[in-house]
């Protein structure tokens, strides 16, 4: 399942467990287990941007897609089907 991380200064939720950096997600399927497992993997990928770089600079600035895909990441289906306001 795709999952699309929006940063933001507001009340996100998720939160970093490495440095506090807050996102908003959008999730491409609306069952709570598909979601919860989903939450584990978008916990790891932001573990895993810290394993490069330290601080909040580690998270990529504009909205990003777990798993990662090559597509523009408004075009994703967690995106389009998860109701992320557009533009970002």
């Amino acid at each position: 399942m795709q999952v699309l991380c929006v940063p933001t200064e507001e009340c996100g939720e998720i939160i970093c467990e490495i440095c506090a950096k807050q996102y908003k997600l959008y999730f491409e399927r609306s069952s709570r287990e598909d979601r919860e497992q989903a939450i584990a993997q978008v916990l790891q990928a932001l573990a895993q941007h810290h394993i490069q770089d330290e601080g909040i600079d580690a998270h990529p600035e504009r909205p990003f897609n777990v798993p990662e895909w090559s597509g523009r990441p408004e075009l994703s289906g967690a995106a389009l089907l998860g109701g992320a306001p557009l533009p970002f």
